[in-house]
């Protein structure tokens, strides 16, 4: 996904460059939250706890379904700025974009 964020990063003017640094902060953040889970798994482990099957398919899961709203979001975001003060656009937030 860090590709994507790239890639978006890249299609955004200057000044809007943050937003998709934000995204970057977050997939950071989600990827310090994973390494904590692994080790109250791996540290459960060691004392003696199985690790909860539907639990760690539940967080996986959660964890890639919350990056690719993030994503799809942004790349909602980009498209309308990419399309300001075109009068054909079909704005994808009716509040429009900053």
């Amino acid at each position: 996904m860090n590709n994507k964020i790239k890639e978006l990063y890249s299609n955004l003017p200057g000044e809007r460059k943050e937003l998709a640094k934000l995204a970057e902060h977050y997939e950071a953040a989600f990827m310090e939250l994973e390494n904590q889970r692994r080790r109250v798994v791996a540290i459960d482990a060691l004392s003696g706890i199985k690790p909860n099957r539907d639990e760690e398919i539940l967080f996986r899961e959660t964890m890639h379904n919350v990056r690719r709203i993030i994503i799809s979001e942004l790349e909602k975001t980009v498209e309308d700025i990419e399309h300001r003060g075109d009068k054909n656009w079909m704005k994808n937030y009716r509040d429009g974009v900053i």
